[in-house]
């Protein structure tokens, strides 16, 4: 019997390991929490990073909590300052960036003061490669029109957005990982899991949009199951690390060019 299951297994490994054709980006999850903000980012190459911004006294402050809120952390200074000078060192010449920024204070007065502070930053918003993104707290889907075409939404749904002008509006789909498993990233994902988070990762695709995880697992083995399942941004709070593995994936994955013919016995 042990022999007869052969060829099921040979079949199984294939489909798991056969070609990294897909492109997928990777996302530098909190970003401001890193040692060196932004550069170290951008020195790793990955293609999206994350800052969490409170609207307070008239400033865009940077941080994931109230408590944590320093004077001298200002949007400006740990990320649109950066960018621009990267620009202007032609750093981003043939990349792309995403700018996610993750409201935490209310949405319309914080977001209307990163338009109002991002007017002052014509090189950003003017870079076809450079993508501004809003999270965390958001207006309401059909107030994403009203913002100015600089301005792009994170959506957190994987309801069908009937208005083609708002759809325009989405650059990617989030949503929680911990919505469809527990995985802690070691091993494999159970069955059940690995059919839930693939339908999610699916549905959003089936609107068209890159997709993202977060509250995600972050090992090398995370790292490759989501690039296997289709995950367009790779979340990580360890950029280099991240993006040293999945960008050698296609040299760690080695599949068969010579197969054997099963001997069955007679």
């Amino acid at each position: 019997m042990r022999l007869l299951k052969l060829p099921i297994v040979c079949l199984l490994f294939i489909s798991v390991y056969a070609g990294y054709t897909q492109e997928f980006k990777v996302h530098s999850h909190n970003d401001y929490k890193q040692n060196i903000p932004f550069w170290k980012a951008l020195g790793a190459e990955v293609q999206s990073v994350e800052v969490d911004v409170f609207y307070k006294d008239g400033k865009l402050l940077v941080a994931h909590e109230q408590n944590e809120i320093q004077e001298n952390s200002t949007l400006a200074r740990l990320y649109l300052n950066p960018l621009q000078e990267a620009i202007a060192l032609g750093l981003l010449n043939n990349k792309s960036l995403q700018l996610l920024i993750d409201v935490k204070s209310n949405a319309h007065k914080t977001l209307n003061a990163i338009v109002a502070e991002l007017k002052e930053y014509p090189a950003i918003i003017n870079a076809d490669n450079v993508k501004i993104v809003i999270s965390g707290n958001r207006p309401d889907l059909k107030e994403y029109i009203d913002y100015p075409d600089f301005i792009f939404f994170d959506y957190q749904s994987l309801q069908p957005v009937n208005n083609a002008e708002v759809l325009k509006k989405i650059a990617l789909i989030s949503l929680s990982f911990k919505n469809y498993s527990e995985w802690n990233g070691k091993g494999r994902l159970t069955s059940q899991d690995f059919i839930s988070v693939t339908e999610a990762i699916n549905k959003a695709h089936a609107l068209n949009k890159p997709f993202r995880f977060w509250a995600t697992p972050d090992s090398k083995s995370a790292w490759k199951a989501f690039v296997d399942m289709g995950v367009d941004y790779i979340n990580t709070d360890m950029p280099n690390e991240c993006v040293t593995y999945v960008t050698s994936l296609k040299d760690r994955v080695v599949q068969n060019s010579v197969f054997s013919k099963v001997y069955y016995p007679n």
